[in-house]
């Protein structure tokens, strides 16, 4: 019986581009219906939304019945723990926010990757099907089947993108918003300042065979986002786009 297969790493490892959307509520039928729309992966926001590990069980639950790959945006960037439950837990890839170091890239490594590639403690549930999984099959395929990206979002972590980018995780992300904070320009994610730091972490990216991660507001910037290079899109929470349109809908009926 094999591990469940990744295909946003089939996606990338073939130079290709994957989407996907978040989610920040408990709801498992949410993650369902963003994999039945066609979303490469779910990230389920351990940062910002209502996640404990049941929630995280749930929600993974809900990626695997719509068919998309579950990753895990994680509270912190120093919490081996949590990189270990959430992958324990079925999920396929963990982002890390606010990766400033190469060090902050190498822990994400440790924590997702079994001995001697890291140093995560051995006790698999849903990942290794519970069981069904031969232990010396799961071994040998699960570490290549991980997804491990990191959130760029701060100007140290641009000013270190070379030697984050020489770790070698899968993805790294340009975090917009608060990479705008941080140069001073809150909530201006399309200031010059921002997309120089962006357009940085993107030549890096490209030069080390790094995929590199963009957040699309609409569908015109995720174009824009295509047409540059990056090859991890995301477009929005789901929470989101859907009282967008819930209020567009309503605005239109004069309410």
């Amino acid at each position: 019986m094999p591990i469940r297969e990744n295909r946003v790493k089939q996606i990338l490892r073939a130079g290709g581009t994957v989407y996907s959307s978040s989610v920040r509520l408990p709801e498992p039928g949410m993650c369902e219906l963003l994999g039945y729309a066609g979303f490469d992966f779910v990230l389920i926001d351990g940062e910002h939304g209502a996640t404990d590990a049941a929630t995280i069980d749930r929600l993974v639950q809900g990626c695997f019945a719509g068919g998309t790959v579950p990753v895990v945006r994680v509270l912190r960037n120093d919490e081996p723990e949590a990189v270990m439950k959430a992958l324990d837990l079925g999920a396929q890839g963990v982002l890390i926010p606010h990766c400033r170091t190469a060090d902050d890239a190498r822990r994400l490594q440790q924590a997702a990757f079994y001995p001697p590639r890291g140093k995560r403690g051995f006790g698999p549930g849903r990942g290794s099907k519970w069981g069904l999984v031969p232990t010396a099959e799961y071994f040998d395929t699960i570490d290549d089947l991980i997804l491990t990206l990191a959130l760029v979002e701060e100007v140290e972590g641009v000013e270190n993108i070379e030697e984050i980018a020489k770790v070698g995780l899968d993805v790294l992300w340009v975090g917009t918003s608060d990479l705008a904070a941080d140069l001073g320009v809150p909530g201006q994610t399309q200031h010059p300042r921002v997309m120089e730091a962006a357009a940085r972490v993107l030549e890096v990216c490209r030069r080390h065979n790094v995929a590199c991660g963009f957040p699309a507001r609409d569908m015109e910037s995720a174009r824009w986002a295509k047409e540059q290079g990056y090859r991890a899109i995301g477009y929005g929470c789901a929470e989101q786009y859907v009282m967008q349109t819930s209020r567009k809908f309503l605005e239109a009926c004069g309410r």
